[in-house]
């Protein structure tokens, strides 16, 4: 009896690691990851898997390093998906009434947000996280009033592959942005 009762618990632990393993594909309910790594180490799987705990709808922001265009070899910090992904902002969007529809839209990927309540992050920003609506009306994670996405060149983790110039209005969103809106 007591083998009957190990093996069913055991079975019902390790449906529960599949689903859980299974809402990891969506940005807005996988695990929260602080990723403080550059773009070169391994360690960003080891960061995605070892914050396995952070388990909530509403964590969708983390930290990590990407690469600099300006300066060869160095990095900067930059807000990412939970996933590693890096994020983005349009510094005109909501000033101007710029919305990102049409080719936009097939080229920067709002980040989504499906939880509930404010949007949170692994790493205490001095920023603030919050929800607004994309031009389809869906929810999607705004921070200090920029609508944040990512950018459908880059393709894992610490990529930061977005053709940005210096008067690009698309730029990496950094902890430090000023309030935008």
């Amino acid at each position: 009896m007591h083998l009957k009762n190990l093996i069913c618990s055991l079975g019902l632990t390790l449906l529960i690691v599949g689903i859980l393993a299974a809402c990891g594909s969506t940005p807005s309910t996988t695990s929260a990851n602080t990723l403080t790594t550059s773009l070169n180490s391994s360690p960003i799987q080891s960061a995605l898997t070892s914050n396995s705990r952070h388990r909530s709808s509403s964590v969708v922001v983390s930290v990590g390093q990407v690469p600099s265009h300006q300066a060869v070899g160095s990095t900067f910090t930059v807000l990412t998906t939970i996933k590693g992904m890096t994020l983005y902002v349009h510094e005109w969007q909501g000033a101007s009434g710029f919305s990102c529809d049409g080719a936009c839209a097939k080229t920067w990927h709002p980040l989504l947000y499906k939880g509930t309540g404010t949007p949170t992050s692994t790493t205490k920003l001095p920023g603030k996280l919050s929800v607004g609506t994309d031009y389809l009306g869906r929810k999607m994670v705004f921070y200090q009033g920029y609508p944040l996405y990512t950018y459908v060149g880059d393709k894992k983790p610490g990529d930061f592959n977005a053709p940005l110039a210096d008067n690009s209005p698309w730029q990496p969103a950094t902890p430090g942005i000023p309030t935008g809106l």
